[in-house]
């Protein structure tokens, strides 16, 4: 439609609209004018895991080496190679639901099943011990992802909701805990991210830890993650990874070494801007009669309600039988891209991201609220 010449506003984008630092840049640029383009180990660059260890434990207490990382083509790397180190066909997974779309992918991929646990907008899309206890019994999973700020939600655990959690996979010791932190610097309202480690240290041995630099220091393209897990399983993903990648991209390594070492103001200029989007967007979006929109805590996503909807139709007559299909109509007739929450098992919802201009919210959510006003 965009190269049709049709003025398409796009919420669909999952990545920061922000310039890599240019500190950043000129690492990567200095590395490939000293002819750092050859094979790194397959883990990584030493100094790498080395640095990604120290800042882990300088932020959060948590004792950690560089023999606990290894550094992959992006946290979806690390989730795969996890998927494929760990489970035997039609092993099962356990992945609360609303969820990121490659975890059950990335699970049916290694000849896994993936089981969803059902979370509620009531609930604000977490996890209740009660629930958690039940469906570990059940289905004996080899793994729990949980994902914290969360995508597609924007929710968060806190550390009380964590304690809670843990408690329950006390009680079922044969299950690891894989915590996925790629949105953890982005939080909004004094939110305090927690790691698993500063809860319940006595599950390390158990827990994968997998983030990346695409969020916090704009990367995405960078294809840059790593893993932080005991060392056993470092291995056995390293293993994989020998087998599939190798090494992460050499020069943008060495970029990853320099972002570690920038301020955390670079961070929080770019919070900041994201923070004020957020707040602007669940208003115009709250504002629209029908659709129900929570504040999100962290990562920059909005997941709002739009059940109203669902069985009404479109000016045309076209009968609306799901979120896949207002997508459609608010793409047809706004100019508006969203992507409809079913995709990540929230069905009756839509994901809205705020990583892009001040301008396009402000034309594509008052688009949005027009074709909304035309469904009857």
């Amino acid at each position: 439609m965009t190269r049709a010449g049709r003025d398409v506003v796009n919420f669909g984008v999952g990545e920061p609209d922000f310039d890599t630092p240019a500190h950043i840049v000129d690492a990567a640029k200095r590395a490939l004018d000293q002819g750092q383009t050859r094979y790194s180990a397959v883990g990584g660059l030493p100094e790498l895991r080395e640095a990604i260890a120290l800042r882990y434990q300088r932020r959060y207490g948590i004792r950690t080496t560089s023999a606990n990382v290894m550094v992959s083509v992006g946290g979806k790397h690390v989730l795969f190679n996890l998927a494929m180190a760990l489970l035997d066909a039609g092993e099962r997974v356990l992945i609360p639901t609303p969820y990121w779309l490659s975890y059950p992918a990335q699970v049916h991929l290694a000849g896994g099943v993936p089981i969803f646990l059902e979370t509620t907008q009531a609930q604000h899309f977490k996890v209740r011990p009660e629930a958690l206890d039940a469906a570990l019994t059940k289905h004996r999973p080899v793994y729990l992802i949980l994902n914290s700020p969360a995508n597609p939600t924007g929710m968060a655990y806190a550390r009380d909701e964590l304690e809670a959690i843990f408690e329950v996979m006390r009680r079922h010791p044969d299950v690891l805990i894989v915590w996925d932190a790629i949105y953890e610097r982005l939080v909004y309202d004094g939110f305090c991210h927690v790691e698993p480690g500063q809860v319940a240290p006595d599950l390390a041995a158990r827990t994968v830890i997998t983030s990346g630099f695409s969020k916090t220091y704009a990367m995405t393209g960078w294809r840059l993650g790593y893993a932080i897990a005991p060392t056993e399983l470092i291995e056995a993903l390293t293993i994989v990874q020998g087998h599939s990648t190798s090494n992460a991209t050499t020069f943008a390594q060495v970029g990853g070494l320099a972002a570690l070492s920038l301020s955390e103001e670079t961070t929080a200029d770019m919070v900041a801007v994201f923070d004020k989007r957020r707040l602007r967007m669940v208003e115009l979006l709250n504002a629209i009669d029908g659709v129900d929109c929570l504040k999100p805590m962290g990562a920059f996503y909005v997941f709002p309600d739009i059940r109203a909807f669902i069985g009404r139709h479109t000016p045309n007559g076209t009968r609306i039988n799901s979120d896949v299909d207002l997508a459609e109509y608010l793409l047809e007739d706004a100019g508006v891209a969203v992507l409809p929450g079913s995709v990540f098992g929230g069905p009756g919802h839509l994901r809205l991201s705020f990583a892009l201009a001040n301008e396009d919210i402000e034309r594509g959510l008052p688009r949005m609220a027009a074709a909304l006003a035309k469904v009857v």
